[in-house]
Protein backbone atom coordinates (compact mmCIF):
# COMPACT_ATOMS: atom_id res chain seq x y z
CA UNK A 1 0.00 0.00 0.00
CA UNK A 2 1.26 3.54 -0.87
CA UNK A 3 1.75 6.59 1.38
CA UNK A 4 1.10 9.89 0.58
CA UNK A 5 2.91 12.38 1.48
CA UNK A 6 1.66 15.98 2.36
CA UNK A 7 3.85 18.62 1.82
CA UNK A 8 3.90 21.03 5.00
CA UNK A 9 2.30 24.52 3.81
CA UNK A 10 4.74 26.99 3.04
CA UNK A 11 5.33 30.02 5.64
CA UNK A 12 4.67 33.25 4.10
CA UNK A 13 7.06 34.92 2.19
CA UNK A 14 9.54 37.11 3.84
CA UNK A 15 8.70 41.18 2.97
CA UNK A 16 11.26 42.61 0.83
CA UNK A 17 13.68 44.98 2.97
CA UNK A 18 12.63 48.11 1.87
CA UNK A 19 16.23 49.56 1.76
CA UNK A 20 17.14 46.32 -0.77
CA UNK A 21 16.14 48.51 -3.72
CA UNK A 22 18.93 50.85 -2.95
CA UNK A 23 21.40 48.98 -4.83
CA UNK A 24 19.51 49.33 -8.41
CA UNK A 25 18.20 52.55 -7.89
CA UNK A 26 21.82 54.27 -7.28
CA UNK A 27 22.61 52.10 -10.71
CA UNK A 28 19.70 53.65 -12.46
CA UNK A 29 21.22 56.63 -11.63
CA UNK A 30 24.46 56.36 -12.83
CA UNK A 31 22.82 55.01 -16.27
CA UNK A 32 20.90 58.52 -15.85
CA UNK A 33 24.16 60.81 -15.30
CA UNK A 34 25.75 58.33 -18.37
CA UNK A 35 22.77 59.74 -20.65
CA UNK A 36 22.91 63.38 -19.57
CA UNK A 37 26.21 64.70 -20.73
CA UNK A 38 25.75 67.90 -19.33
CA UNK A 39 25.47 66.16 -15.58
CA UNK A 40 29.08 64.31 -16.30
CA UNK A 41 31.17 66.99 -18.31
CA UNK A 42 29.64 70.27 -17.36
CA UNK A 43 31.78 70.71 -14.00
CA UNK A 44 34.56 69.04 -15.03
CA UNK A 45 35.68 71.36 -18.30
CA UNK A 46 34.60 74.17 -16.80
CA UNK A 47 36.77 73.57 -13.89
CA UNK A 48 39.42 72.49 -15.71
CA UNK A 49 39.37 75.25 -18.72
CA UNK A 50 39.48 77.71 -15.54
CA UNK A 51 42.53 75.57 -13.80
CA UNK A 52 44.51 75.72 -17.33
CA UNK A 53 43.87 79.67 -17.50
CA UNK A 54 44.22 80.36 -13.89
CA UNK A 55 47.78 78.27 -14.22
CA UNK A 56 48.83 79.68 -17.55
CA UNK A 57 48.02 83.51 -16.57
CA UNK A 58 48.79 83.65 -12.76
CA UNK A 59 51.51 81.40 -12.19
CA UNK A 60 54.14 83.52 -12.93
CA UNK A 61 52.76 86.79 -11.33
CA UNK A 62 51.89 85.13 -7.92
CA UNK A 63 54.26 82.18 -7.66
CA UNK A 64 56.58 83.43 -5.27
CA UNK A 65 54.29 84.44 -2.87
CA UNK A 66 52.78 80.84 -2.80
CA UNK A 67 54.49 77.69 -0.98
CA UNK A 68 56.98 75.88 -2.31
CA UNK A 69 56.66 78.39 -5.41
CA UNK A 70 54.10 76.75 -7.10
CA UNK A 71 50.67 78.33 -8.28
CA UNK A 72 49.17 74.18 -9.10
CA UNK A 73 48.62 74.12 -5.44
CA UNK A 74 46.95 77.08 -4.61
CA UNK A 75 44.11 77.18 -7.73
CA UNK A 76 43.60 73.11 -7.74
CA UNK A 77 41.98 73.25 -4.30
CA UNK A 78 39.93 75.85 -6.03
CA UNK A 79 38.69 74.33 -9.27
CA UNK A 80 37.69 71.15 -6.93
CA UNK A 81 35.55 73.91 -4.49
CA UNK A 82 33.82 74.99 -7.74
CA UNK A 83 33.15 71.10 -8.94
CA UNK A 84 32.17 70.43 -5.66
CA UNK A 85 28.87 73.13 -5.72
CA UNK A 86 28.00 72.72 -9.16
CA UNK A 87 28.52 69.32 -9.35
CA UNK A 88 26.16 68.84 -6.23
CA UNK A 89 23.51 70.02 -8.35
CA UNK A 90 23.31 66.35 -10.35
CA UNK A 91 21.30 64.72 -7.13
CA UNK A 92 18.57 67.48 -7.92
CA UNK A 93 18.32 67.58 -11.62
CA UNK A 94 17.75 63.82 -11.46
CA UNK A 95 15.23 63.83 -8.85
CA UNK A 96 13.54 66.57 -10.90
CA UNK A 97 13.82 64.72 -13.97
CA UNK A 98 11.99 61.14 -12.02
CA UNK A 99 9.23 63.36 -10.57
CA UNK A 100 8.38 64.84 -13.81
CA UNK A 101 8.23 61.60 -15.37
CA UNK A 102 6.23 60.36 -12.38
CA UNK A 103 8.61 57.66 -11.94
CA UNK A 104 8.75 58.58 -8.11
CA UNK A 105 4.92 58.68 -8.23
CA UNK A 106 5.18 54.81 -9.14
CA UNK A 107 7.88 53.82 -6.68
CA UNK A 108 5.99 55.81 -4.21
CA UNK A 109 3.36 52.90 -4.33
CA UNK A 110 5.93 50.29 -3.48
CA UNK A 111 7.49 49.16 0.03
CA UNK A 112 10.67 51.20 -1.32
CA UNK A 113 12.11 53.20 1.53
CA UNK A 114 11.62 57.06 0.74
CA UNK A 115 14.80 57.83 1.86
CA UNK A 116 15.98 55.54 -0.95
CA UNK A 117 14.81 57.55 -3.42
CA UNK A 118 16.90 60.58 -2.41
CA UNK A 119 19.97 58.28 -1.05
CA UNK A 120 19.99 56.95 -4.31
CA UNK A 121 20.51 60.01 -6.77
CA UNK A 122 22.97 61.40 -3.90
CA UNK A 123 25.01 58.47 -3.99
CA UNK A 124 25.07 58.49 -8.12
CA UNK A 125 26.06 62.35 -7.95
CA UNK A 126 28.93 61.03 -5.12
CA UNK A 127 30.45 58.78 -7.92
CA UNK A 128 30.05 61.36 -10.42
CA UNK A 129 32.17 64.20 -8.28
CA UNK A 130 34.65 61.48 -7.53
CA UNK A 131 35.73 60.84 -11.42
CA UNK A 132 35.48 64.36 -11.71
CA UNK A 133 37.75 65.23 -8.69
CA UNK A 134 40.45 62.25 -9.52
CA UNK A 135 40.34 63.86 -13.18
CA UNK A 136 41.60 67.32 -11.83
CA UNK A 137 43.77 66.12 -9.17
CA UNK A 138 45.18 64.23 -12.41
CA UNK A 139 45.07 67.00 -14.85
CA UNK A 140 47.09 69.08 -11.73
CA UNK A 141 49.99 66.51 -12.26
CA UNK A 142 50.12 67.04 -15.51
CA UNK A 143 50.74 70.56 -14.94
CA UNK A 144 53.27 70.20 -11.96
CA UNK A 145 51.34 69.03 -8.82
CA UNK A 146 53.50 67.96 -6.60
CA UNK A 147 51.95 67.45 -2.68
CA UNK A 148 54.82 68.01 0.55
CA UNK A 149 52.48 65.10 2.27
CA UNK A 150 53.06 62.68 -0.70
CA UNK A 151 50.14 60.65 -2.94
CA UNK A 152 47.94 60.33 0.43
CA UNK A 153 47.63 63.30 0.22
CA UNK A 154 45.78 63.37 -3.26
CA UNK A 155 43.88 60.56 -2.02
CA UNK A 156 42.29 62.83 1.00
CA UNK A 157 41.57 65.94 -1.18
CA UNK A 158 39.93 64.00 -3.42
CA UNK A 159 37.98 62.68 -0.48
CA UNK A 160 37.66 66.20 1.34
CA UNK A 161 36.02 67.53 -2.25
CA UNK A 162 33.60 64.13 -1.93
CA UNK A 163 32.72 65.11 1.75
CA UNK A 164 32.08 68.81 0.79
CA UNK A 165 30.18 67.56 -2.46
CA UNK A 166 27.91 65.16 -1.03
CA UNK A 167 26.82 68.19 1.34
CA UNK A 168 25.93 70.07 -1.72
CA UNK A 169 24.08 67.07 -3.31
CA UNK A 170 21.77 66.73 -0.02
CA UNK A 171 20.92 70.88 -0.31
CA UNK A 172 20.02 70.25 -4.14
CA UNK A 173 18.19 67.02 -3.56
CA UNK A 174 16.43 69.14 -0.99
CA UNK A 175 15.43 71.75 -3.18
CA UNK A 176 14.22 69.74 -6.17
CA UNK A 177 12.15 67.64 -3.79
CA UNK A 178 10.74 70.71 -2.45
CA UNK A 179 10.21 72.50 -5.95
CA UNK A 180 10.11 69.71 -9.09
CA UNK A 181 12.00 72.74 -10.80
CA UNK A 182 15.57 72.34 -12.41
CA UNK A 183 16.12 75.78 -12.11
CA UNK A 184 15.27 76.15 -8.83
CA UNK A 185 18.25 73.42 -8.53
CA UNK A 186 20.69 75.49 -10.16
CA UNK A 187 19.98 78.39 -7.60
CA UNK A 188 22.05 76.47 -5.62
CA UNK A 189 25.09 76.39 -7.44
CA UNK A 190 24.27 80.46 -7.56
CA UNK A 191 24.08 80.99 -3.92
CA UNK A 192 27.38 79.33 -3.16
CA UNK A 193 29.66 80.64 -6.82
CA UNK A 194 30.60 84.57 -5.78
CA UNK A 195 30.73 82.99 -2.16
CA UNK A 196 34.12 81.52 -3.68
CA UNK A 197 35.14 84.77 -5.07
CA UNK A 198 35.39 86.50 -1.69
CA UNK A 199 38.03 84.35 -0.19
CA UNK A 200 41.66 83.65 -0.85
CA UNK A 201 40.43 82.85 -4.41
CA UNK A 202 43.96 83.40 -6.15
CA UNK A 203 46.37 83.80 -3.75
CA UNK A 204 47.12 82.12 0.02
CA UNK A 205 44.97 84.03 2.87
CA UNK A 206 47.64 85.22 4.74
CA UNK A 207 48.23 87.47 1.38
CA UNK A 208 44.84 89.21 1.18
CA UNK A 209 44.77 92.54 2.98
CA UNK A 210 41.72 95.29 3.71
CA UNK A 211 37.84 94.55 3.04
CA UNK A 212 38.53 91.30 1.12
CA UNK A 213 40.35 89.95 4.23
CA UNK A 214 37.66 90.67 6.52
CA UNK A 215 35.49 88.74 3.75
CA UNK A 216 37.23 85.97 3.31
CA UNK A 217 37.68 85.32 7.48
CA UNK A 218 33.76 85.36 7.55
CA UNK A 219 33.11 83.24 4.06
CA UNK A 220 32.04 79.84 5.47
CA UNK A 221 33.97 78.37 2.08
CA UNK A 222 37.08 80.08 3.55
CA UNK A 223 38.14 76.80 5.87
CA UNK A 224 37.54 73.76 3.42
CA UNK A 225 39.74 76.23 0.51
CA UNK A 226 42.59 76.30 3.31
CA UNK A 227 42.43 72.73 4.12
CA UNK A 228 42.28 71.93 0.93
CA UNK A 229 45.53 74.03 0.25
CA UNK A 230 47.25 72.90 3.24
CA UNK A 231 46.66 68.68 2.52
CA UNK A 232 49.07 70.26 -0.82
CA UNK A 233 51.75 72.35 0.62
CA UNK A 234 52.08 71.12 4.59
CA UNK A 235 53.38 67.72 5.79
CA UNK A 236 50.74 65.92 8.03
CA UNK A 237 51.79 67.42 11.40
CA UNK A 238 51.90 70.96 10.28
CA UNK A 239 48.60 70.97 9.04
CA UNK A 240 45.37 72.20 10.50
CA UNK A 241 42.24 70.20 8.80
CA UNK A 242 40.04 70.69 11.82
CA UNK A 243 37.89 74.20 10.49
CA UNK A 244 37.30 72.44 7.40
CA UNK A 245 36.48 69.63 7.85
CA UNK A 246 34.05 71.31 11.10
CA UNK A 247 32.17 73.41 7.86
CA UNK A 248 31.94 70.33 5.57
CA UNK A 249 30.03 68.29 8.06
CA UNK A 250 28.06 71.45 8.86
CA UNK A 251 26.53 71.74 4.95
CA UNK A 252 26.56 67.75 5.22
CA UNK A 253 24.46 67.89 8.05
CA UNK A 254 22.79 70.76 7.07
CA UNK A 255 21.94 69.29 3.52
CA UNK A 256 20.13 65.71 5.03
CA UNK A 257 18.13 67.74 7.50
CA UNK A 258 16.55 69.95 4.41
CA UNK A 259 16.36 66.84 2.40
CA UNK A 260 14.71 65.18 5.39
CA UNK A 261 11.97 68.32 5.63
CA UNK A 262 11.55 68.18 1.94
CA UNK A 263 10.95 64.42 2.31
CA UNK A 264 8.30 64.79 4.53
CA UNK A 265 6.58 67.53 3.02
CA UNK A 266 6.56 65.55 0.15
CA UNK A 267 5.18 62.70 1.22
CA UNK A 268 2.72 63.92 3.28
CA UNK A 269 1.20 66.15 0.54
CA UNK A 270 1.58 63.29 -2.34
CA UNK A 271 3.77 63.28 -5.09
Amino acid sequence: MSTITVAAPAGPAAAPKPWAALGPLTARSLRSCLRTPALLLSPLLTSAFFMIIYEGQLSSVTAASTPGGRYIDVVLPLCLLTTAFTGGATAGQLLVSDIGSRYHARIWLTPVSRWALVTAPVLAGAVVLTAQAAALTGLGLLLGLNPVAGAFALLALIGATVLLGTGFLLLAAAVGLHTGNSSAVGSVTLVFFPLSFFTATFVPRDQLGGWMAHAADINPLTPPLEAMRSLLTAPWNEQNLMPGALIALAILVVGAAAAHLALTRRTRTGV
